[in-house]
């Protein structure tokens, strides 16, 4: 591999980490229809001008957990087209919400240039504790967060529910698998906006991720419909420039 292909990888490798998605669904060109009280969504990823992966995002149903009820948010997702070629992620990443949308325990399984990763974590109001393991070994986690902490997956999930009257700020503990960072979330005025599946009124949300010296900036649209489906996510990264999550299909129960 020449220098230019591994500097190519590195970057790509950062772009599915920020996204929180390492993520992109073997997806379809048409959804199957999800079992009763599923809601889906299907995204396409574009990133250095070209396609990348497609994702497919899944609020499911109340379930038995253990002694709870909780509902499971997914996210199935692989990279595909030219960034495959250079970084070949697959995943499956689960959250598992109360009824208050925030996780009590998640299962993330990926797989990175057919390296296997499983993060298993539990969370409460104090803290998340998590395993990490990878080519065999695992690494343990016991950290402590000023509120009950969200995690990758279900954090839009929790986003969807919330109140996103202009002007309303968030400050949320998030776990990426390893550490916790600082999101802060601020609800812009509604308008309308063009993705693949037409024009939709779209709620602006500023996301400003920080942990130390680190800090990114994102955009999140969400419908402003009654049921504030993610419709587009936006970043910036470097020499990449920008990167964007298109909804391109949906299916309801």
């Amino acid at each position: 591999m020449t220098q230019r292909s591994r500097g190519f990888q590195m970057r790509m490798r950062s772009v599915f980490g920020a996204l929180g998605v390492a993520s992109l669904f073997m997806a379809t060109a048409a959804m199957a229809a999800p079992p009763d009280g599923e809601r889906a969504y299907r995204y396409e990823l574009r990133a250095l001008g070209t396609y990348a992966g497609e994702a497919i995002f899944t609020i499911g149903a109340e379930e038995e957990v253990g002694k709870r009820t909780l509902r499971p948010v997914r996210i199935d997702a692989h990279t595909s087209g030219l960034a495959a070629n250079f970084l070949d992620a697959k995943t499956r990443s689960t959250a598992w919400v109360s009824q208050t949308w925030l996780p009590m325990r998640v299962r993330w399984d990926q797989t990175i240039d057919g390296v296997e990763r499983v993060v298993k974590a539990s969370f409460d109001r104090k803290g998340v504790k998590a395993t990490d393991e990878k080519k065999g070994k695992v690494d343990k986690y016991d950290l402590k967060t000023p509120s009950h902490g969200h995690d990758l997956v279900s954090i839009f999930a929790w986003l969807m529910q919330a109140d996103l009257s202009p002007g309303s700020t968030y400050e949320l503990p998030v776990f990426d698998g390893k550490r916790i960072y600082n999101v802060k979330v601020t609800a812009g005025v509604a308008k309308e906006i063009q993705v693949p599946v037409g024009f939709r009124q779209a709620i602006p949300l500023k996301i400003h991720i920080s942990r130390g010296e680190y800090k990114r900036d994102m955009e999140l649209w969400l419908s402003a419909e009654k049921d504030r489906v993610p419709l587009k996510l936006i970043f910036k990264y470097g020499l990449i420039g920008t990167v964007e999550a298109s909804l391109v299909g949906e299916r309801k129960s």
